[in-house]
């Protein structure tokens, strides 16, 4: 038990996170920050993480948290562990996790009394549409307004209050549309068109390499009834046209999302935790949702030819997003550039506010290896290239700031 395709949280799922909107938009609360903690394979280190996110909660002096998974089964260890810990330390949470009749919890204790089931399908059980059971805004509202009247339960939340406002960190996000993209002699973007080096892909894939072959395709709206492999990820195109993660400028591609395929050879393996996602894509993706594409997006298909066997290993799921982000990147370099195009700004700002309530979001994603995997901190935004893999650092929970958060500071390997 672990992960299948219709709870998973791609990379575009954490750049949109619902949660994070909801909870910095409450002025009746102030929003910390997002832990982010790596399931583990054995259970004592399944506990020592759940006890790390513990003392880094308390250390912040939060007053509540929301504590979100995809995960189910074996991984709802690691979601219980996180929510006793906090328990004992008096912070009272809410847990958010695909529950239906297929991921009931295989163990829970006394503190585990308010969960939020994102479980979309009448049947209760999984299927193998991506973004079918997703986490959405409307889940993330639901969770907010019952960790608030926990917390007033507990007096820990501040009402009727003058809440006071300290804006810390500006993030600033223009975002281009982007309404065609083509294969050109070079990779540039100009008057809402993206044209992309036709060899972009060539010469990529090495000798030594897991993988045989990568292949890179442009799917049109109108062109989604077609077969593709099981999916390996949905990411954002943005850069950084200043700042790091979380600050600064970030330049975004609307209207266009990366997507990562991939079979083994020979085998003819379909990668995947729980259920592959093969098959027609207007079938096996559901649209619209915070992990998946919009309908009328353009898709940036790129899709790996594994050696038989490396579409089950770390060395080569890790390969893939690697030489994706590398193609990826040729075109971020252009997005850089951009001069010619009307765009539309964001404003993201991390707020204190210092006489609310506290809260924090927990994140337990994937930190097993192989698919199921995480990274942080990549050199762009979505991105892995420069990225630290969570399995790497024994899933010790990591902190980051809501604005990293939806700025890609979290890679999905899975």
């Amino acid at each position: 038990m672990g992960l299948g395709p219709s709870t998973k949280m791609t990379t575009l799922h954490h750049f949109r996170c619902p949660i994070t909107k909801q909870l910095r938009q409450d002025k009746e609360l102030d929003f910390c920050g997002v832990i982010v903690n790596g399931v583990s394979e054995g259970y004592d280190d399944k506990v020592f993480t759940a006890q790390r996110t513990g003392d880094i909660a308390s250390c912040i002096g939060a007053d509540g948290a929301i504590v979100a998974i995809d995960g189910w089964g074996n991984h709802h260890i690691d979601f219980v562990n996180v929510i006793e810990q906090l328990g004992i330390r008096g912070i009272p949470s809410v847990g958010m996790s695909y529950i239906g009749q297929q991921g009931r919890l295989v163990c829970t204790n006394q503190f585990v009394e308010t969960i939020v089931d994102f479980n979309k399908n009448a049947s209760g059980y999984e299927s193998c549409i991506l973004g079918d059971n997703n986490l959405n805004g409307y889940d993330a509202i639901k969770a907010v307004a019952l960790l608030k009247r926990k917390m007033e339960k507990m007096g820990k939340l501040r009402r009727n209050m003058v809440i006071e406002e300290k804006r810390v960190r500006r993030l600033m996000r223009k975002n281009y549309p982007i309404q065609e993209i083509r294969f050109g002699r070079k990779t540039d973007i100009s008057g809402g068109v993206l044209t992309i080096r036709k060899d972009i892909v060539e010469n990529l894939v090495d000798s030594e390499s897991p993988i045989n072959e990568m292949d890179i395709r442009i799917i049109k709206p109108s062109e989604h009834h077609q077969f593709i492999h099981s999916n390996l990820d949905f990411m954002p195109l943005a850069c950084k046209a200043s700042g790091n993660l979380g600050d600064g400028e970030t330049r975004f591609l609307t209207g266009v999302t990366a997507m990562l395929t991939g079979v083994e050879d020979v085998s003819g393996f379909q990668p995947s935790n729980i259920g592959s996602s093969e098959g027609f894509m207007d079938h096996c993706i559901r649209y619209n949702q915070a992990g998946t594409p919009n309908e009328n997006d353009i898709i940036i298909h790129m899709d790996f030819l594994f050696q038989n066997g490396e579409g089950r290993t770390a060395r080569g799921i890790r390969e893939a997003h690697r030489l994706a982000d590398q193609a990826l990147e040729e075109i971020r370099q252009q997005i850089g550039y951009i001069e010619d195009m009307s765009y539309v700004t964001d404003e993201f700002f991390d707020v204190i506010r210092p006489n609310a309530s506290r809260v924090i979001l927990v994140k337990i994603v994937s930190g097993l290896g192989n698919m199921y995997d995480t990274a942080v901190f990549p050199d762009q935004p979505g991105g892995y290239i420069g990225a630290r893999n969570l399995i790497d650092m024994r899933n010790i929970p990591v902190v980051i700031t809501p604005n990293q958060c939806l700025d890609g500071a979290i890679h999905s390997l899975i």
